[in-house]
């Protein structure tokens, strides 16, 4: 797992541990996977309101 580092445009900033996060176009959805590739329901992120995602 990796650590992200995600920002959003209020200027918050919040750590996300994910295998992977990406962000889907045609869905205007955040997808956080764990290491296997499998979607992490529990964490939502809204699309719009992100400015940048960063991993450590």
């Amino acid at each position: 797992m990796t650590t992200y580092k995600v920002i959003f445009e209020s200027g918050v900033t919040v750590d996300i541990e994910a295998g992977s996060i990406e962000l889907n176009d045609v869905l205007d959805k955040v997808e956080i996977k764990d290491d296997n590739g499998k979607e992490m329901e529990e964490v939502y992120l809204n699309f719009e309101d992100i400015s940048a995602i960063i991993p450590k």
